[in-house]
């Protein structure tokens, strides 16, 4: 029979010096990962690109508009992007990540994900983690000074956003 481990702590730590991320081991013995931005980024990257390719049309427009607004294939209609979706690479959404954070493209993007803390990327979460229901914003202008107004913490979802009660941010 296998006995609970103890939590615990380790650091891994880049050629560079630089803390990227923390493992612990849950109660269970089953080793828990805290994300460094970067692997946010990609793992965010990774689940547009697959439902941008694999997904039915309610799970791809989502991630197609997004690229589409980036200015990937902007010559491309929207519909004509959703046909052609097999030219759709993990590049473009890589891309779009960076757009959406106000860069030029990923490799302007990369020094502030290699620098920032992963906290500072929360927006790169799936939503299901928060309860419902919550304030939902055409624009993150908008969530800004609602959030300001009565609590809460913005999150960002491309364009959008939304204001998350403080017992669940």
């Amino acid at each position: 029979m296998r006995t609970p481990s103890i939590p615990s702590q380790l650091s891994s730590v880049n050629p560079s010096g630089n803390t990227v991320a923390t493992t612990t081991a849950s109660p269970a013995g089953t080793p828990t990962h805290a994300l460094s931005a970067m692997e946010l980024a990609l793992r965010q990257a990774r689940t547009l690109h697959r439902a941008a390719k694999t997904g039915t049309l309610t799970q791809a427009m989502p991630a197609i508009r997004r690229a589409h607004n980036a200015g990937v294939f902007a010559e491309l209609a929207l519909s004509a992007l959703y046909r052609q979706r097999h030219l759709l690479q993990r590049k473009h959404f890589l891309r779009t990540l960076a757009v959406e954070a106000g860069f030029a493209n990923w490799e302007a993007y990369l020094p502030t994900l290699r620098s920032q803390p992963p906290q500072d990327f929360a927006h790169y979460t799936s939503g299901r983690e928060y309860g419902y229901p919550n304030a939902w914003f055409s624009t993150h202008a908008q969530a800004a000074a609602f959030a300001q107004a009565r609590g809460g913490k913005v999150v960002y979802y491309g364009q959008q956003a939304m204001v998350v009660q403080p017992e669940f941010g």
